[in-house]
C-alpha cells in the first residue's frame, strides 16, 4: 500500500469522530482528529432504539464531512450504541445510501482489539498492558503484550448508559458504582502498565493540567494516580451543572456523563489493584489503520 488515503469515521454512543490517514513510504500519517457530539445513545435503554435526533445530528455531521471527503474512500466502523439498537442497521444503511461510505458494526470483542492496538502503538518493550477503553455504551479491557491481545472483555458499562438524568447526586454515584463493582471478571494477570483511553480520561487529562484549550499532545502519555481519579469524581460530583460548566478542560457537553465515565475508571483501578493509568490519545480510531480494517472501502461507491 503506497500514497493510499482512507478515513475513518467511529460512530460512538456519544459523538462521531472523524480521522484521515495518509500511507506514504510505509508509515501512516494522520491528520487531527475531529469530533462532534451527536448522542446516538440517548434514551437506548428504555427505548432499545437510537435517539430520532440523535440520527439526524449524525446525519447532519456526516454530510457536512462528506463533502469534505469527496474522493477519499470512507470506513465507518460503529460500536455499542448501533450494535445494540433495533433500528442499528437501518440507521448505517441510510449512511451507505446517502453518502456511499463502508459502514459495519464491531463486536465488542473486535473495538478491545482496534484500541488495543492504537494504545499500545507507542509501548515498544514486553511488558504486560491493560487497555482500558471507556465508551459511551459500553467499556473494553484489553490485556496483552508486543502488540498481542491475549485477554479481553466487553462490559455493558459506559458513560451514556449508566448516566440516567442531567442531574447527579452522591446517592446517584453509589448506585452506579455498586453495578461496576459487581460486573468485572477475573482478570488472567496483573498488568504492569495499564493505559486508559476515550473522552472520559482524555478529559480528566486536560481537567488535572486545567487546560483552557485541549491540547493532544500534552494528554497523550498524561499519568494519573488513582486518587486524582477520585479527587476529581467527588469534586465534580459536588458541584452545581453550572459550575462544571467552567472547569478547565471539560468540555460541555461531557460534563454530566463525565461523572459516569470515572466511577468506571475508579471502580475497575480499585477492583484490579492499579494505581496509575496513563491517557492515550491513540485508540480505536488509529488501530483501525493500522490493522488496515478498511475492508472494502476502497471498492464503495463514492456519489
Amino acid at each position: 500500500m503506497t500514497d493510499t488515503e482512507y478515513a475513518v469515521v467511529d460512530v460512538g454512543s456519544n459523538s462521531l469522530r472523524l480521522m484521515q490517514g495518509l500511507f506514504r513510504d510505509g508509515a501512516w500519517r494522520f491528520y487531527p482528529k475531529r469530533m462532534a457530539t451527536t448522542r446516538l445513545a440517548k434514551g437506548l435503554a428504555e427505548t432499545g432504539r437510537l435517539w430520532p435526533d440523535g440520527i439526524a445530528n449524525s446525519l447532519a455531521v456526516m454530510e457536512e464531512w462528506n463533502r469534505e471527503l469527496q474522493g477519499i474512500p470512507v470506513c465507518a466502523v460503529a460500536t455499542s450504541a448501533v450494535r445494540e439498537a433495533k433500528d442499528g442497521q437501518a440507521f448505517l444503511a441510510e449512511v451507505r445510501w446517502r453518502f456511499g461510505w463502508q459502514c459495519r458494526v464491531v463486536s465488542g470483542a473486535e473495538e478491545g482489539a482496534l484500541s488495543f492496538c492504537g494504545a499500545t502503538s507507542s509501548v515498544k518493550d514486553d511488558r504486560l498492558v491493560a487497555v482500558l477503553d471507556i465508551g459511551g455504551g459500553s467499556t473494553e479491557t484489553t490485556l496483552g503484550k508486543n502488540g498481542h491481545v491475549t485477554w479481553s472483555h466487553s462490559y455493558p458499562l459506559g458513560a451514556v448508559r449508566l448516566t440516567g438524568s442531567e442531574t447527579i447526586g452522591p446517592e446517584d454515584i453509589n448506585v452506579m458504582r455498586q453495578r461496576c463493582d459487581r460486573a468485572w471478571l477475573r482478570q488472567p494477570a496483573k498488568p504492569e502498565i495499564l493505559i486508559g483511553v476515550g473522552g472520559t480520561l482524555t478529559s480528566l487529562a486536560a481537567i488535572d493540567a486545567a487546560m483552557e484549550v485541549y491540547d493532544p499532545q500534552r494528554v497523550e502519555g498524561y499519568v494519573l494516580q488513582k486518587d486524582d481519579v477520585s479527587r476529581h469524581l467527588r469534586r465534580l460530583v459536588a458541584m452545581s451543572d453550572d459550575d462544571r460548566r467552567r472547569v478547565p478542560g471539560l468540555m460541555p457537553q461531557r460534563r454530566t456523563i463525565i461523572l459516569a465515565g470515572l466511577v468506571i475508571a475508579e471502580s475497575y483501578m480499585e477492583h484490579y489493584g492499579i494505581n496509575e493509568i496513563t491517557v492515550s490519545e491513540q485508540d480505536l480510531l488509529e488501530g483501525v489503520f493500522y490493522k488496515q480494517a478498511f475492508y472494502d472501502a476502497c471498492r464503495i461507491y463514492q456519489p
